[in-house]
């Protein structure tokens, strides 16, 4: 594949929300191209957030979001709104769901650090990430890329850039991804729990009638098919009285299938209107996304029938999440000593949401005292009034459905905005901007709770689980507002210099505890970070050798943290979200690309945190100067591209990726979080506009805990991967 190589910060980015050579833009930002995603066949917002200084994205063990923790700022929750604003080809895509899949056929990745409410809007209290898909062109091309590898993986994308007309071009994206064998093993029936199948098509069609006046839509539909528990427990989960069979690394023992299917339809639209009054945009988006889930509740292979007080348990998730986004924004001419810029947005969501749990016990050995005892420590009531004959019947095998919440729940939010920001350049090398949006956010929920026996002799299961999925139907509103300003300093010394002093703020707005059966502990407020920033982006020996650094300290208020449930029995590990804390994180980026010829490039980068709640309490404990959750100390990335030149018409490709982790802790208690140390490897050759390379990602197979749930459960980063790749661009 041809390859360009242009000047080191030369890219045309739109950070600042408008376009601009990424060396002129006066504040911290990452670009990954295309290119480098394609040169190590990059597909998951994982690996592509490991080439960020401070950022990582633990595992989700339900697979069902996406975690980007930037700068320390995380998502605590499932149900709680990001921490850092989602972007497609700078339309917002943010909401309860982010759960991205492949990222295939991207022109480049943009990664705002820190607070960016002031020109991005809700949730971008960590960060903005831009995913900028590649658009219709005017040329007729295209590629299709193939490859087999380990675990039986074949992948297979591709996509083809068509001009209808003088003004007219469409684009098509495909991509379809089967891997039917994993790392994780399950022994008791017989299949990989990460087993997965993915596949989608994007359509593109961009209308250009005169040179002010462009329209470019988008339609995606996506569909995947994978694990949402892929872990294992080294020394078996307790099972009341059992404990199920320990495991491994590669074998685990369960009785129900782990999967989860979700599919996804996307919809956006971008008017741009060019004038002698500035540029004006209209951006709009739908979204509709669906998950079903099944896990195995209990986490064991044991059977209801195995052991007297074995419970057997299945979980099953259902969501629906609909939303749709506008934006108006217009920007003034840029080639004025005063320049303005101004948005407005509004962005309407429904989460809907059904959790059941399906549950099997044999109480057979619960009666006379042992029922009460039973009754006085999961209930407090010695009497069991509330069971049939005032007791446990001598009934064997039992049946119920918890649900928690169940049909008719949901989440609704609807959020207006409007920010304003102005630039004046005192000089041609010194200019002030500042920055102020206001955001409205409106939310309502419906929850409804209750148990179901499924057979008469369940009725005595439910009425003793009746306190911890206690029967209830509740409906609440909340509202909340934000003011956040920010101010950027910018200074041009010389013309290979560009220093920048930022003052930002961001917002994540509250919302609704559903881990929780205490109706008053439903509520939470909103969290809230300032940032103060001095940076600078630096270009030597010609243009070839760029070099970025910066330094922040930042403050959390109303910091976010899950709290024990008290109504619920601890070995239940029921919690909710409360306001309970504040933070303090400062820190250090580093980051340089040099290009010592036209076919090599060199790039690396490095971060450093400092991350330390800074009061509040946590399960009854003070965790101030405790380390901030699933946060890395140090995260650094060196990559180096080559293309040399054999013939005029073949090249040699070796690419490496070299990243390291080290530092954190996993979760509140602080549990140390082991140093990650991966190496990515391509070697291989080009012709014309032909590729073919052999690749092995995480060549060393270094694994480490990267999530672990409090029943002993570990979920590993993944696993060494190798294969053969071939692309054929025409």
């Amino acid at each position: 594949m041809a390859r360009d190589r242009p000047q080191a910060e030369q890219m045309e980015v739109t950070a600042r929300r408008t376009s601009q050579r990424l060396f002129d833009v006066p504040a911290p930002a990452t670009v990954i191209s295309g290119q480098t995603l394609h040169a190590f066949d990059i597909l998951d917002m994982k690996s592509i957030m490991n080439m960020v200084p401070n950022a990582v994205v633990p595992t989700d063990p339900q697979n069902i979001n996406t975690y980007i923790n930037i700068r320390g700022i995380r998502q605590v929750d499932n149900n709680a709104d990001p921490n850092f604003g989602m972007y497609r080809n700078g339309i917002y895509d943010g909401g309860l769901r982010t759960n991205l899949g492949p990222q295939v056929d991207v022109a480049r990745v943009e990664v705002n650090p820190g607070p960016q409410t002031g020109l991005y809007g809700r949730d971008a209290v960590g960060g903005a990430v831009n995913v900028i898909y590649a658009t219709p062109e005017q040329k007729t091309g295209g590629y299709l890329t193939g490859s087999y590898g380990n675990y039986g993986r074949g992948e297979l994308q591709g996509a083809i850039n068509v001009p209808l007309s003088q003004h007219f071009a469409i684009r098509l994206t495909g991509w379809y991804i089967d891997q039917p064998r994993g790392a994780l093993y399950n022994a008791t029936l017989h299949e990989y729990e990460d087993r997965s199948r993915q596949q989608g098509l994007r359509l593109g069609a961009k209308w250009t009638p005169n040179d002010h006046l462009s329209l470019t839509w988008m339609a995606e539909y996506s569909d995947l098919h994978g694990p949402s528990l892929a872990g294992y427990a080294p020394n078996g989960v307790a099972n009341l009285v059992q404990t199920g069979t320990a495991e491994t690394p590669g074998v685990v023992y369960r009785d129900t299938p782990d999967r989860s299917h979700t599919h996804q339809l996307y919809l956006s639209q971008d008017l741009t209107y060019t004038s002698r009054w500035g540029t004006f945009q209209w951006l709009s988006s739908y979204r509709d996304y669906h998950l079903n889930a099944v896990e195995d509740g209990d986490r064991t292979d044991l059977s209801a029938s195995s052991y007297p007080l074995t419970l057997q348990n299945q979980f099953i998730r259902h969501e629906n999440t609909r939303n749709y986004y506008t934006e108006l924004l217009w920007s003034s001419p840029q080639n004025r000593r005063l320049t303005f810029m101004a948005g407005a947005s509004y962005f309407h969501e429904y989460f809907s949401f059904q959790q059941i749990y399906n549950t099997k016990i044999d109480l057979s050995l619960l009666q006379g005292i042992w029922g009460n005892i039973a009754c006085d420590a999961l209930r407090g009531d010695p009497t069991c009034s509330t069971i049939p004959g005032g007791g446990f019947p001598n009934t064997g095998t039992q049946d119920m459905s918890e649900y928690a919440p169940g049909p008719g729940s949901g989440i609704g939010t609807q959020s207006w905005s409007g920010f304003i920001s102005s630039t004046f350049h005192f000089t041609p090398t010194l200019s002030l901007t500042a920055t102020a949006r206001y955001t409205h956010d409106h939310k309502t929920l419906a929850y409804n709770q209750y148990n179901t026996p499924l057979t008469p002799s369940g009725q005595a299961i439910a009425a003793l689980f009746s306190n911890v999925y206690p029967d209830m139907s509740l409906r609440d509103t909340a509202t909340y507002g934000n003011w956040s300003p920010s101010a950027e300093l910018n200074y041009r010394p010389f013309q290979n210099v560009n220093l920048y002093a930022l003052y930002s703020n961001g917002f994540r707005a509250g919302g609704f505890s559903t881990t929780t059966t205490t109706p008053s502990l439903i509520p939470y407020g909103e969290e809230t970070a300032t940032n103060y920033e001095l940076g600078g982006r630096t270009r030597w020996l010609s243009g070839r050798l760029g070099v970025n650094a910066s330094l922040f300290y930042m403050t959390q208020s109303h910091l976010l943290l899950d709290e024990a449930d008290p109504r619920a029995p601890a070995a239940f590990s029921f919690y909710y979200l409360a306001n309970v804390g504040s933070a303090r994180t400062y820190g250090a980026e580093l980051s340089a690309r040099f290009l010592p010829t036209g076919w090599w490039s060199l790039s690396a980068s490095m971060g450093w945190l400092h991350a330390r709640m800074a009061g509040g309490l946590s399960y009854g404990s003070y965790v101030g100067n405790q380390l901030l959750p699933d946060t890395r100390t140090w995260t650094t990335n060196i990559r180096s591209e080559m293309a040399y030149p054999i013939t005029p018409t073949q090249n040699l490709l070796f690419s490496v990726n070299w990243h390291h982790e080290a530092g954190g802790a996993l979760d509140i208690t602080d549990m140390p979080w082991h140093s990650l140390d991966r190496l990515d490897l391509t070697l291989g050759t080009t012709w014309k506009k032909n590729q073919l390379v052999v690749f092995a990602n995480n060549a060393f197979n270094n694994r480490v805990v990267d999530y672990a749930l409090t029943d002993g459960m570990y979920i590993l980063t993944p696993p060494a991967t190798y294969g053969v790749r071939f692309t054929a661009a025409f």
